[in-house]
């Protein structure tokens, strides 16, 4: 190899239709950690990922599912601008192969525009499972292009695939375009004469081929028109305009439909020389389960109970490790006293109760994270997320939009600034706002430790109910404030029905679930051991000054005292420890843990004894074995009734108190404590969204909006709270 072409950097675009799995291939490709899932609209923005192979850098770009290469929505103009205006090196076409003539129409326009192209028959594995036959060199030889069968899920052709990638030169790339008939071609031939002889239009042609050019004038492309408006003050519907007529008046037709219908035709003579197709589909096990899953009447309740069924595995399985968790982070603290006495006070208060408690107050609740995470990552990989959207159509019409905007809504169970940034798959802009301003009242996931903290605290038999409820709720409140906003002229959407892309049932795989849970994890640990810290030393010294004995005489008791009258109504204003959480909480909802373990009088156990080191790590050892084992009988004993084992009062005197302890010492009348608890939780539930969250509402929709949806998220939380306090104490 010659050393010109050592870590030749290698731009390549995979494009694709929806949920086609580009994302799970590039990561098998490159071992990276893209979002996937089965549904439509994961990928809504250019994702990277970069890898060596063969002394050449293989940068690959994830762009959005399009069905064409036009302006018609966000996706489309995405992926269109890429591939026009960044003129990758190699175009991968990922094509479902197990419906390969709906996805071979894409692969026509690629090949129009005349770059090297590869195309991957994705899905391989079951695509022969459906007994279906393909003969890939007739498929080369009539496409004119490279052919490799892959599946992420079983590693086929990711080699073939890389090697294809690092010698991409040696791809065919304008050959065996369609050849329409005369009339259509003598239009494209006009055109190009009228390409050709306007200056003007050579800086489009840096871009693209004529004869592609050409094509896309006569179709009056949206985004070309858009181009040329921006660029070149030119209007395409002049340009042209006399041979589109003469077509359309011939024809009488449009002349779009009519290239369209051209290529369909070329696609289904290929399709019946290359494919053997049997009478078994995927698409008959799925109509099957459709039926029930997506049934009029029993979707909706099917949903939900499969949310409730969610909440309640996901505690019984996380509350053992929890526990454990809980223990070892005292293990880390009693350890880590040991390791700096001798140092100043105030530098062992920083580091053992506002670094190592703080943070430690947040990552006890990673097992819930995970859990959490896991099953999401089942119910996105199954294909269920699709239904869930469809099942939601109706409720979401009533509030001006349709079910495709309930899609961002499911993604911020996980997390909201992702599901901010999914508003770009909804079309109309006014409907992409209200489906963002509704997006903050969904419970993300970063609220989850404040539910453990409170249901343990609290609901220590019933959590599941008590988490699922706050879950249900934030999706009410949600569409209450989008019925409430519809008509306002900022948001009033054009509520037309739009086609929500429905994938086949798949088998989740156990190697792609758990990439999916670990990068969300790590995205969690990440911000607990960053963003939280600097948040939780800030915090810490508001609270250990100006009197470092008495946190109830600090900066942050001032605060919360101040404002408690205001938070009165809500019935956790009597207490300032609760109110001082509040501010805290907007920076990252995972604060208000960390910093209620600053601030309560957690006891420790105190010896003089010199603690014994293997003893204390075997006993950790050991429970944590136990933990396995009591999440295992927790999931498949599927206790609905309770999820928290209340705390012991024996033990709790022998061993200390705790953080859930303590918190339970916030209220100690038992009925009143309950729904003063719960109305906190939801205030933390509707408060405003993480300053993360914010950043991508102002980057998307511009400052005013975003301090609307500030102005709103006070507002809410506040009534509801208010609402359910006053009522609920009327009423014990």
């Amino acid at each position: 190899m010659s050393t010109e072409n050592l870590n030749q950097k290698i731009n390549i675009a995979f494009v694709g239709n929806p949920n086609v799995g580009k994302s799970a291939l590039i990561n098998e490709l490159a071992g990276s950690k893209l979002k996937i899932g089965n549904w439509a609209g994961v990928t809504v923005e250019k994702k990277t990922a970069t890898l060596t192979h063969k002394n050449k850098i293989l940068d690959f770009v994830d762009l959005p599912g399009t069905y064409s290469l036009s302006g018609h929505n966000i996706e489309e103009t995405i992926t269109t601008e890429y591939i026009i205006r960044d003129k990758p090196d190699l175009i991968i076409n990922v094509v479902d192969s197990t419906n390969v003539e709906r996805n071979l129409y894409l692969t026509m326009l690629l090949k129009e525009l005349g770059r090297p192209v590869l195309l991957v028959l994705n899905f391989i594995d079951e695509f022969e499972l459906l007994k279906y036959k393909v003969d890939i060199q007739k498929l080369e030889a009539y496409l004119g292009i490279k052919v490799i069968k892959t599946s992420a899920k079983k590693c086929i052709g990711i080699t073939e695939v890389l090697d294809t990638c690092a010698n991409y030169e040696l791809l065919p790339a304008y050959t065996n375009r369609i050849k329409f008939d005369n009339n259509l071609e003598d239009a494209i031939g006009k055109t190009i004469e009228i390409i050709k002889n306007d200056n003007r239009l050579d800086y489009i042609l840096n871009y693209c081929p004529e004869h592609f050019l050409a094509i896309k004038f006569l179709e009056k492309d949206k985004y070309f028109e858009s181009v040329i408006r921006n660029d070149l003050s030119l209007n395409i519907n002049e340009i042209a305009a006399q041979e589109r007529n003469k077509i359309e008046a011939s024809y009488e037709d449009d002349i779009a439909t009519l290239f369209a219908e051209a290529r369909y035709k070329n696609i289904k003579n290929i399709a019946s020389k290359c494919l053997i197709l049997t009478n078994k589909t995927r698409l008959d096990i799925t109509s099957k389960i459709d039926s029930l899953l997506i049934n009029k009447y029993l979707g909706l309740p099917i949903f939900f109970m499969a949310m409730y069924v969610l909440m309640n595995i996901v505690f019984n399985g996380a509350n053992p490790f929890i526990d454990w968790m809980d223990g070892f982070i005292g293990y880390i603290i009693k350890y880590t006293h040991v390791a700096i006495s001798g140092i100043p006070a105030w530098l062992e208060s920083l580091v053992l109760d506002g670094i190592v408690g703080g943070v430690g107050g947040v990552i006890v609740f990673i097992p819930l994270m995970i859990f959490l995470y896991l099953f999401l990552s089942i119910l996105e990989e199954s294909g269920y997320m699709s239904r869930v959207a469809f099942v939601m159509d109706r409720i979401m019409t009533s509030v001006g939009l349709n079910g495709k905007s309930f899609l961002p809504l499911i993604l911020g169970f996980g997390c909201t600034v992702p599901a901010i940034y999914a508003t770009r798959t909804i079309e109309d802009e006014k409907a992409r706002k209200l489906t963002a301003l509704m997006t903050p009242f969904i419970s993300c996931g970063a609220r989850l430790p404040v539910y453990g903290l409170f249901t343990a605290a609290f609901f220590p038999d019933n959590g599941g109910l008590i988490v699922a409820s706050l879950y249900f709720l934030g999706m009410f409140i949600s569409i209450a404030v989008a019925f409430l906003f519809k008509k306002h002229p900022l948001f009033q959407a054009d509520n037309s029905s739009t086609l929500i892309e429905l994938p086949p049932y798949r088998l989740p795989s156990i190697k792609i679930i758990w990439k999916s849970t670990v990068s969300r994890t790590k995205t969690y640990l990440k911000r607990a051991m960053t963003i939280i810290v600097g948040i939780l030393i800030l915090l810490w010294a508001l609270t250990y000054f100006p009197n470092p004995d008495n946190a109830s005489d600090s900066y942050m008791a001032s605060i919360g005292k101040f404002t408690a009258p205001v938070m009165a109504p809500t019935g956790f204003g009597d207490k300032w420890e609760a109110v001082s959480a509040i501010p805290p909480s907007i920076a990252a909802k995972e604060v208000v843990v960390g910093y209620l373990a600053q601030i309560l009088p957690i006891d420790e156990n105190e010896t003089d004894e010199t603690p014994a080191f293997m003893e204390d790590t075997l006993e950790q050892f050991n429970a944590l074995l136990s933990a396995f084992k009591n999440s295992f009988l927790g999931i498949i004993s599927f206790n609905i009734a309770g999820l928290f084992t209340p705390p012991d009062a024996e033990e709790i005197e022998e061993e200390g108190t705790g953080i859930i302890y303590a918190i339970s010492n916030l209220w100690e009348d038992t009925a009143l404590g309950d729904i003063k608890s719960y109305s906190f939780m939801i205030f933390i539930l509707l408060l405003v969204p993480c300053i993360v969250t914010l950043a991508a509402i102002r980057q998307e929709f511009g400052g005013k909006f975003m301090w609307l949806v500030v102005g709103v998220c006070l507002l809410v939380p506040y009534t509801a709270s208010t609402v359910f306090y006053q009522i609920a104490r009327l009423l014990i």
